[in-house]
C-alpha cells in the first residue's frame, strides 16, 4: 500500500491515516493496520482471509485470525469513540466484514430499491454461510 492513502466520495474521506465523515465533521485518526483495513473495505475487499493476507502478507491467515478479530474490534471502538455510527462496519457471518454502503455511496431515488435488494442479498449470503 502507498504511504499516502486517499479515498473520497460524497460521504467519506480517507487521507493518510485519517478517516472523516463529511457533512457531520466526524474525524478519526487511525493506526497503520486500521488504515489498511478501512482502505480494503472501501475498495470492496471484504473476505476475512483476503483482508488478513493484505494486512499481514508474510503470515499464514490461520496464524493471524486473532489479530484480525482484535483489529476489527479496535477499529470499531476507535470509530465509535470519535462519533462514527456504530454500524459503519458490518459483520458478514462466516465470510468477513464490510462498510455500511449507506455511509459512502450517495443514494439516488431511482436506486432506492436497488439498495434494498443488495442489502437483502448481503443478509441472505450471511445466513447461507452460517448454515
Amino acid at each position: 500500500m502507498p504511504n499516502h492513502v486517499s479515498f473520497e466520495n460524497d460521504n467519506l474521506i480517507l487521507r493518510s491515516r485519517v478517516l472523516q465523515l463529511k457533512g457531520q465533521n466526524i474525524v478519526a485518526a487511525l493506526s497503520k493496520n486500521q488504515t489498511l483495513l478501512i482502505y480494503c473495505l472501501l475498495n470492496k475487499v471484504n473476505e476475512r482471509d483476503m483482508l488478513i493476507s493484505y494486512i499481514w502478507p508474510d503470515k499464514n491467515p490461520a496464524e493471524k485470525e486473532n489479530s484480525y478479530h482484535q483489529l476489527v474490534y479496535k477499529t470499531r471502538r476507535a470509530l465509535n469513540k470519535c462519533g462514527f455510527p456504530p454500524d459503519i462496519i458490518l459483520t458478514l457471518a462466516g465470510y468477513g466484514i464490510c462498510m455500511h454502503r449507506g455511509y459512502f455511496e450517495p443514494i439516488i431515488k431511482s436506486q432506492g430499491q436497488h439498495l434494498v435488494n443488495n442489502t437483502a442479498r448481503l443478509i441472505q449470503r450471511s445466513l447461507d454461510h452460517t448454515r
